[in-house]
């Protein structure tokens, strides 16, 4: 969308289309471009520019647009682009792409098992999570890029457990943005692992139900956080950070969330931060009764209610997290290619490194992909991001695509 704005309204990354003043006027060579930066700014008003007409499909909006917001936030709300900045990768992402999808596998069978017991009344130790947390910890430790976004690739009939583990890598990657300690974050993962094993007291068609939920049936379904901690209490030891997981990943920030309608503050942090992650995940996965998300409308639609449905702290540092684009999203360029996200630029989340595949115009794949870092002012034929696009309304197969 075309914007005209004052120059007094100019940010950083916003893209400009027209000065509004004659080319003879000013020594500026360039009429489109986006700003740099302040000292950018300043060149423009010492050239008398006064108003400027923006495009806020191709760099950032007004501060009460969700994008430029985040572009805006706290310099020193450190990104996770930034933590991997500074924490050397000890192994290609290849190679740690192939040992969490080995590691997803365990975690999918351990978490499954957990929920069977619990299903047949069985003994549940969530104990025998916590191997595989490390595992998940080192993992994230090792490449952030690898394990979250192959843990939001899932299959319909093995949701439950999948979901389980997804979060639980979220979480892992948002408590290490927040700077927490290991032994936190793998309490906060071992909350968020078992924090729907209530579910295995309800009936599955409840869960999977086609369309509106009954009053009655809602408040079945809301029981699983209840009936969850009964089971856990009656045969594990969890950490006051994993009870609070468990019962509060449901409440809201308004005070409109369930069981216990907390508000704020009364929620605590390893609530309000699981509330977040579940959100975003379930958003972000195909269910028997909508579609999936793609990973950056579901971050604006978070953004948007963040101060009523969400701490909106914590969720401009969740965007920090994942990234407005994440590592393995589908992406339309301005050119008409689709790419998929390779890599974050700590500086920008709006440039990142992107695979392009597919020509949407010739509806058809390009021969050798080509990789482009849109942060390159030179070199970058294909222009910048128009939008997220899902994978599937393309037909194109999100594994086959995955970075590598």
């Amino acid at each position: 969308m075309i914007r005209q704005i004052s120059i007094d309204q100019l940010l950083p990354g916003m893209y400009v289309v027209d000065l509004h003043k004659r080319w003879l006027d000013h020594s500026l060579w360039q009429s489109r471009f986006k700003v740099r930066d302040e000292a950018h700014i300043w060149k423009l008003r010492e050239e008398g520019i006064e108003k400027i007409s923006i495009d806020t499909d191709k760099g950032v909006d007004l501060p009460s647009s969700p994008m430029a917001a985040i572009n805006r936030l706290d310099i020193q709300l450190k990104s996770m682009a930034e933590i991997k900045a500074t924490q050397p990768r000890t192994v290609s992402l290849g190679e740690e792409r192939r040992r969490a999808t080995r590691l997803l596998s365990e975690a999918s069978a351990t978490v499954n098992w957990l929920m069977l017991s619990a299903r047949t009344g069985q003994h549940v130790d969530a104990a025998q999570l916590e191997p595989i947390i490390g595992k998940m910890m080192a993992s994230v430790s090792r490449n952030p890029d690898a394990l979250v976004p192959l843990a939001r690739l899932k299959s319909q009939d093995a949701y439950a457990t999948e979901h389980a583990v997804a979060t639980a890598a979220l979480i892992i990657a948002f408590g290490r943005q927040q700077g927490m300690s290991e032994p936190e974050i793998e309490k906060l993962a071992l909350g968020t692992m078992v924090k729907d094993v209530g579910h295995a007291a309800l009936d599955a068609r409840l869960v999977t139900k086609r369309g509106m939920l009954s009053k009655a049936e809602y408040s079945i379904v809301q029981s699983h956080v209840e009936e969850g901690l009964a089971v856990l209490e009656a045969t594990s030891r969890l950490s006051e950070t994993s009870v609070a997981v468990v019962l509060e990943h449901h409440e809201r920030f308004n005070g409109c969330g369930y069981p216990y309608r907390m508000a704020g503050d009364e929620i605590s942090l390893a609530g309000r931060m699981a509330a977040i992650v579940d959100t975003y995940d379930a958003m972000t996965s195909e269910r028997p009764y909508r579609a999936a998300m793609s990973p950056s409308h579901t971050l604006r639609q978070l953004y948007d209610e963040g101060g009523t449905q969400y701490d909106p702290a914590l969720v401009a540092a969740f965007v920090k997290t994942v990234g407005i684009y994440p590592v393995g999203t589908l992406v339309l360029l301005e050119s008409g290619h689709l790419a998929v996200v390779e890599q974050l630029h700590p500086e920008n989340m709006l440039t990142p490194i992107v695979r392009v595949i597919y020509h949407t115009g010739r509806r058809q794949y390009l021969t050798v992909p080509a990789e482009i870092d849109l942060a390159r002012k030179i070199g970058n034929h294909y222009g910048q991001i128009v939008r997220a696009e899902n994978f599937e309304q393309w037909g194109i197969n999100p594994l086959r695509w995955q970075p590598a």
